[in-house]
């Protein structure tokens, strides 16, 4: 920011100002950092940024295989639905093992996720589940049964409308980051005729 500032001849209070559309900003000094930006290929480190707002912008989501059809188009779909509230999906595949599942999950709290989207492998009591619980971890389980509820849960059945069980995962998950001690909540994700999700 420092050169950017030098640049378009303002201070770096200005700069940061700019970068986060404060409205108090001068119009031409706006233009000055905007071509500075420009000029140098400056790009913002959304980690520095992500650290003085104090919070991420990532999203988990953890499934247990990238081969099964359904998986693959219910990761474009959460990707579509998490960008669309200016967060960023991280993934990671567990490979139908609960070690491995676990393993991911200590990752995702170690990159201190917003919160997580889980396929799990057996199901919410699973050594992952229970540290994501520990966490405080906010977490969303979509599976295709009924199961003991201590996650807020999307179930699925046969032939599931991808687009409405992602779009109810992401939702959940974000009313749950927003309200953290709300009891957990179930929804059943309808079926659809078109196979293409």
């Amino acid at each position: 920011m420092r050169n950017v500032a030098a640049y378009a001849g303002v201070s770096i209070a200005t700069v940061s100002k700019v970068m986060q559309g404060a409205p108090t900003v001068l119009p031409e000094n706006v233009t000055k950092v905007q071509n500075a930006i420009e000029a140098l290929g400056y790009r913002i480190n959304p980690l520095g940024a992500e650290l003085r707002r104090g919070r991420r912008n990532l999203v988990g989501v953890i499934v247990p295989t990238f081969e099964e059809p359904l998986i693959a188009r219910l990761l474009v779909r959460l990707e579509l639905e998490v960008e669309r509230r200016g967060h960023v999906l991280f993934v990671g595949c567990s490979q139908g093992s609960e070690a491995r599942e676990t393993d991911i999950a200590v990752r995702m709290l170690d990159w201190r996720v917003a919160g997580v989207i889980v396929k799990p492998v057996k199901g919410q009591k699973s050594p992952a589940a229970l540290l994501l619980e520990d966490a405080a971890m906010p977490a969303v389980f979509v599976q295709a049964r009924n199961a003991l509820l201590r996650f807020d849960t999307v179930i699925f059945g046969i032939n599931p409308d991808i687009a409405e069980l992602a779009a109810a995962s992401v939702d959940m998950l974000f009313a749950r980051m927003e309200a953290p001690d709300e009891h957990p909540t179930i929804r059943i994700s309808r079926p659809t005729d078109d196979s293409s999700g």
